[in-house]
């Protein structure tokens, strides 16, 4: 694993800061960090470059864009959210140039969140969208973004605002377009639904836990990200200190 790529936009940068600053720790800077972005967004302090393009309006288009904009190498890169800290070293492995995460948790979607949308009535969420879009690793494949872009454009207008990235990735697999494997969810995008705690932290980085993820709004995303990224600065310091 060389680098990581995250998305971001906007003036408000603490949630990304916090991520950053996670990758840090953990990696100091035997790891690439890339931002990709809009043209007005400001540079989070610690990242190795920032892609910058003019994107769409919609959010789910322009991240699209913004990750094909990213040439691919060798070595994986690893795509993920924004709000989410690092708590062990990355390190994925497969003889695969695509690696996704599947959904593990099933449940009957909100047809109705954050608008009408008539495709998800009576459908369980593993129906129309069987993996998670906030952390999958590629290499060498330059067209596997591009493809899911494509797809998302002709999407009615509601998915480029809202689920287009995982309606347009469940679509190109159903239609088996590419050959992919799959990410660990328990160990590559653990995801943190209540107030984090330092014991649940530290449990977790014993348990080799490598990313984790934050549901919930942004107001408790500004809190909860910050302090969990204190209780990842005393587990390292507290390696440092033998």
């Amino acid at each position: 694993m060389n680098r990581i790529a995250f998305f971001w936009v906007g003036d408000q940068t603490s949630i990304p800061e916090a991520y950053v600053t996670s990758i840090r720790l953990i990696h100091g800077n035997t790891i690439e960090v890339i931002q990709l972005s809009d043209l007005d967004t400001p540079s989070i302090a610690g990242v190795n470059q920032v892609l910058r393009q003019k994107l769409c309006n919609d959010i789910m288009v322009a991240r699209l864009e913004a990750y094909s904009l990213l040439e691919l190498t060798e070595e994986y890169t690893f795509f993920t959210d924004a709000d989410c800290l690092l708590l062990n070293p990355l390190v994925i492995e497969s003889k695969n140039d695509i690696l996704l995460t599947p959904r593990t948790i099933n449940f009957k979607i909100n047809a109705n969140y954050p608008e009408h949308y008539p495709e998800f009535e009576e459908k369980m969420i593993s129906d129309v969208m069987p993996f998670l879009f906030g952390a999958l690793a590629v290499k060498r494949n330059n067209f596997f973004f591009q493809q899911l872009l494509k797809i998302c454009q002709c999407l009615p207008s509601r998915f480029h605002r809202w689920y287009g990235d995982q309606v347009s990735l469940a679509h190109a697999v159903s239609n088996q377009l590419f050959d992919f494997g799959l990410l660990n969810p328990d160990i590559h995008l653990n995801i943190i639904k209540q107030v984090p705690t330092q014991t649940h932290i530290h449990d977790l980085h014993k348990k080799g836990v490598q990313l984790i993820t934050f549901k919930g709004p942004t107001s408790d995303k500004e809190i909860n990200l910050p302090l969990s990224l204190q209780y990842i600065r005393n587990i390292v310091d507290s390696k440092n200190a033998y």
